[in-house]
């Protein structure tokens, strides 16, 4: 016995309120699964099943259906002759009794053999809840009206409304044969005979069975597996495999419960491995052969009386001889989340669905792909051991998926555990993430389409819209071609965090090329360096850095001419750019990193990988329509490419921060004033949290480049306060951006936050130094698998064999160098390097690159470089220890750091150099870098800064210019030695020492940062020389900032001191400010 509830919130529909009710035609999909369902014994209806544990509330779930089918309209369509309309009335809620249900024969309740939409004005879904344990919840379509993505698309919304989240809504009133006219039919299928045996056997009959399996694991190439054992039971020499595509895969922002899905064919020999059908499978993809029009065109232009007695005929005939079109029907809906299906007191446990019985094709098998395990369902018709026979097929299914036996329910963990937060964010909306067969321009000229006057670039000043970086990138890509780039060549982009260099990236792309960035801060050898490695023949350049490109042997073009005001693509270069297209396996950038040996090494990265990224970071940035994301990571850190390209294939804005990223930009990003969404290095969390910088209006952070402290998480989760989403992102370069993910929470009362849980289509593996798994809460190597792995080393196939290793279950693995453990909750924490390489403001360094440049210096016989933590800020600062070579005059560490500078980008500049007579060694004769000294101990902490200040305090006041700060501890290399204090008075000063006022001020601000005496200090004192890094000229220029009346003052101080790497001295700081403030 069944009762009945009316959805609440059904009634009269949108156009009572005034607005157009949703409605679109019925496709020719849709009208041959209309002709069909009128034809008796076929039950055209889809069923997805979500079990798990605990009550679900029959009125509260009416409510929900209701709520959801407003956002996903395609759930209340009926039919008026050749169209689909909304009528208003939200799908019925059917409670049903559930102890009756058969789950592995998924008999019992007559409930699930209901026809829907079985005439016009007749409704074509409805939700049954089944009473009792394990509490059940069964979604079913017609599906002539939704396919079965659509179903769960549809399901997954009214779980988000029972859990009283915001709808996402599908209500794209696309087509499939409309969508297939929108990206290109690519012709006919062929036609199909009666040829196809059942894999069944057995006679033919009018019975119609389900059978359900469970398997255990995760199966790559899953489809392919199950039709490669179909085609083994079939009699003769094979099967001919029909398998829908989803089609959305063609227009990734689609969001639609239509049918969407049309088929392809493989015809697999028997005997044939599961991996020659997936290659097969992949050819008629990757050649788009699900684009073809096929016998429902034809069908849909009879009367449906008339093409229902078509499908009669062909069923019969079919039926007759025992032969078909196809042998079976294998169908994939995708991975599943347990938690999407999940709300109150209900915890889903698995999902499956009950495919059609066809009516031309003897076998349909859905299959879902949930975390832990499989679900196949197998529909068929025929006699009377039809179910016994579906028996058979799953097992020699399960055996070819390496199940021992058969399950009837999914495996259950020992210790089950709740979601983590991340691993919710985590799990696929109803959009599911971007298919990998397309690329990010794909996904980018989607949102161009669909938004074109929204912006897509903003700043002071500054407004692109999504039209604007297309037309000005296209026009990038047009020259580049024009020029005779070729597919997967690799070309420079030498520009800052600018518009034109968006435009510049995004150009190189659209052009079938791979993007270098190159940092403008980097030293012109730097610069030439990199190109020449990467074989790059052009550079994109900015006027204000293109002189650094100089000798690098490139054609440079500059960004302001090829991406300008009036640039555009004329019909010509429009027709190439179509042409030129990338694919999945196209490369996408090349990044370089540290190299041990004292050579970089060029990271090259796959559109695949950076398509994934883009899918699952989407939901940890909150990207959407309302994304404004800073970009403030150099262009060569990898890390920018998560503040790129995610905002711009989800409708966001990117808000460009060019320039040094002082004290005044870093207070700007904060202020939320044109930037919503940050993404900044521990290091310089704590670096704002020292100046007194406190955020406003910031709704999503992402910290990543460095280990996350306990402290450093604190801090920033009281500061950024509970309304912004603040996530810890970690993986290396060589996995494309990020491979795991936490969301930061409270204090955990671990030394260090969370990496979290891997993301999407990776995996990880912690092994000892055998490459066995190391029990939980134990250090072990971290091996990072899966689509995001970079293809290698550019140019580099020794190292590329050395760090790209094969794990003994056949993977392909990146071994990070990274110690990490399994904490309880499942998430990763870092413990740090089985090496020396060391993280410097987000920055890999190897030291060995350090020690080759310092070592090639001809004063310099040996040297060791080491990270070594600053006292009170807690920073990782590098520090060199040199032996000059016998017989030189004195080290001259100025003459040393300028010749470094003139080759290594700043951050490989130790900040320290200490002059040693020699360099300790272990017993094995090597160096002992353990034993050498850090330079920073018994440097005071400087003043108002302690380790951990209260979240709720303001910022502490800078030390009075004249309080005294005594310094101990060793000093750089060419500081002056500290004063004798038993010397007596100091002479007087000389002529250009820092007298009274402004230069008094700065030198006690300068003592202070650099732990160092304000009465050793002259006008030529250089900030460099005495050991202070990018970091500490911040602080020292924001302490100078409060000298300054005004915001405006600071920032033309900064201009008027011009760049921040060059000969910093103290007489030119001073000179500044007194400049500015004379007015002069």
């Amino acid at each position: 016995m069944s009762r009945q509830y009316a959805a609440v919130g059904g009634g009269a529909g949108t156009g009572s309120r005034g607005r157009a009710a949703f409605r679109r035609p019925v496709s020719p999909t849709e009208w041959s699964y209309l002709a069909a369902a009128r034809l008796g014994g076929e039950l055209l209806v889809l069923q997805l099943v979500v079990e798990g544990t605990g009550r679900i509330d029959a009125l509260a779930l009416g409510r929900a259906v209701a709520e959801a089918s407003a956002s996903c309209p395609g759930s209340r369509l009926v039919r008026r002759g050749r169209m689909w309309v909304d009528d208003g009335h939200s799908p019925r809620v059917v409670v049903a009794e559930g102890a009756p249900f058969d789950r592995t024969a998924l008999t019992g309740p007559p409930e699930l053999v209901t026809p829907l939409a079985r005439g016009e004005g007749r409704p074509g879904c409805e939700v049954l809840l089944l009473s009792g344990e394990p509490g059940t919840v069964v979604f079913r379509a017609s599906h002539a009206v939704m396919d079965l993505k659509g179903v769960s698309v549809w399901a997954a919304e009214v779980f988000r409304a029972l859990r009283g989240e915001p709808p996402r809504g599908a209500a794209d009133p696309l087509t499939d044969y409309a969508l297939l006219e929108a990206v290109g039919r690519v012709g006919h299928r062929p036609r199909l005979g009666l040829d196809q045996r059942s894999p069944l056997g057995g006679r033919p009959g009018s019975g119609s069975v389900w059978r359900r399996r469970t398997v255990a694991g995760r199966h790559p190439a899953l489809v392919a597996k199950v039709a490669a054992a179909i085609a083994e039971a079939v009699p003769g020499p094979g099967a001919r495999i029909m398998v829908p595509v989803d089609l959305r895969r063609h227009g990734p922002g689609v969001s639609s419960t239509a049918n969407l899905a049309l088929p392809v064919f493989l015809d697999v020999p028997s005997g044939q491995s599961a991996n020659a059908v997936q290659r097969r499978l992949l050819g008629a993809l990757a050649s788009r052969r699900e684009l073809a029009a096929g016998a429902e065109a034809a069908l849909a232009r009879l009367p449906l009386p008339a093409a229902a007695a078509l499908v009669g005929s062909s069923r019969a005939a079919a039926s007759a001889r025992h032969r078909y079109p196809a042998s079976a029907i294998v169908s994939n809906a995708g991975r599943l989340a347990p938690a999407d299906f999940s709300a109150g007191q209900f915890t889903a446990t698995t999902v499956y669905a009950l495919p059609v019985h066809a009516p031309l094709v003897p076998v349909s098998i859905a299959l879902l792909e949930l975390p832990a395990h499989i679900e196949l369902v197998v529909s068929a018709r025929g006699a009377a051991d039809v179910g016994e026979r579906c028996e058979a097929l799953l097992d020699r299914i399960g055996s070819a998926l390496g199940a021992d036996t058969p399950a009837s329910c999914p495996p259950r963990p020992a210790a089950p555990r709740q979601p983590g937060a991340a691993e919710l964010l985590l799990a696929p909306g109803p959009g599911g993430l971007p298919p990998l067969d397309g690329s990010v321009v794909q996904l980018f000229r989607a949102q161009v389409a669909r938004r074109p006057d929204a912006p897509a670039v903003l700043g002071d000043g500054l407004r692109w819209s999504y039209a604007e970086l297309d037309r000005r990138s296209d026009a990038v890509a047009a020259e580049l071609l024009a020029r005779g780039v070729r597919r997967g060549e690799v070309v420079g982009v030498l520009a800052d965090r600018s518009a034109p260099g968006l435009a510049g990236v995004w150009g190189v792309l659209k052009a079938g090329a791979a993007f270098l960035p190159v940092d403008v801060r980097n030293p012109a050898r730097r610069v030439g360096e990199l190109l020449r490695d990467a074989g790059a023949r052009i550079c994109l350049a900015e006027t204000a850095s293109c002189d650094r490109a100089r000798g690098s042997g490139c054609t440079t073009l500059l960004l302001e001419h090829v991406a300008g005001d009036g640039a555009t693509a004329d019909e010509r270069g429009r027709a190439a750019l179509a042409a030129a297209a990338p694919g999945p396996d196209d490369l996408a950038y090349v990044i370089y990193t540290s190299g041990s040996t004292g050579r970089p090494k060029g990271v090259e990265i796959e559109h695949r990988s950076l398509t994934n990224v883009v899918g699952w970071i989407a939901p940890f940035m909150r990207c959407d329509e309302e994304t404004r994301a800073a970009y403030s990571f150099s262009p060569a850190f990898d890390l920018s490419v998560m503040q790129i390209f995610p905002p711009l294939v989800h409708g966001g804005a990117v808000v460009p921060m060019p320039g040094e990223l002082d004290h005044v930009k870093l207070r700007e990003l904060f202020s939320g004033r044109l930037a919503n969404t940050l993404g900044l290095t521990p290091t310089h969390l704590d670096l704002a949290w020292r100046l007194g910088i406190r955020p406003t209006r910031i709704r999503a952070l992402q910290s990543g480049g460095e280990n996350l402290t306990a402290a450093s998480s604190d801090r920033a989760r009281a500061s950024f306060g509970p309304d912004c989403l603040f996530v810890n992102v970690y993986g290396p370069t060589e996995a494309t951006v990020a491979c795991t993910v936490a969301v930061v929470g409270d204090g955990t009362g671990r030394p260090s936050a969370p990496i979290g849980v891997p993301v999407h289509r990776t995996s990880v593996a912690v092994l000892d130094e055998r490459g066995h798994e190391v029990p939980d809460g134990e250090p072990g190597e971290l091996h990072v698998t899966g689509v995001q792995l970079a293809r290698g080393y550019l140019g580099r196939p020794d190292l590329t064999a050395d760090r790209f290793v094969y794990l003994p279950d056949g993977r392909r693995a990146y071994r990070t160098g990274d110690l990490v453990l399994r904490l309880p909750d499942g998430q990763l924490e870092y413990a740090g390097r089985i090496d020396s390489q060391v993280k410097i403001r987000g920055h890999r360094v190897e030291p060995g690159e350090v020690e080759a440049a310092l070592t090639a210096l001809p004063s310099i016989a040996q040297a060791a470089v080491v990270a070594r933590r600053r006292n009170g800020t807690g920073a990782q600062a590098l520090c060199a220890f040199v032996v000059p070579v016998r017989g030189a005059a004195a080290f001259d560490e100025a003459g040393v750091r300028a010749a470094l500078g003139r080759s290594l980008p700043s951050h490989l500049v130790p900040t320290v150099m200490c002059a040693v007579t020699g360099l300790p060694e272990t017993a094995s004769g090597k160096t002992d870098r353990g034993a050498l000294p850090n330079p920073f101990d018994g440097a005071p902490a400087p003043a108002g800064a302690p380790d951990a200040p209260d979240p709720a305090a303001g910022p502490h006041p800078e030390r009075a210019a004249d309080d005294p700060e005594p310094t101990t501890g060793p000093r750089p290399a060419g500081a002056p030695d500290a004063p004798d204090p038993a010397a007596g008075p100091r002479p007087e000063r000389a002529a250009d020492d820092p007298g009274p006022g402004v230069a008094a001020v700065a030198a006690g601000i300068w003592a202070r940062v650099l732990r160092c005496e304000a009465a050793d200090l002259d006008a030529s004192s250089d900030f460099h020389a005495l050991g202070g890094d990018s970091l500490a000229v911040l602080e020292m220029l924001a302490a100078l900032g409060r000298e300054l009346p005004g915001r405006d003052a600071e920032q033309r101080f900064l201009t008027r001191l011009g760049p921040l790497s060059d000969e910093l001295t103290l007489g030119r700081v001073v000179e500044a400010v007194e400049a500015l403030r004379s007015g002069s």
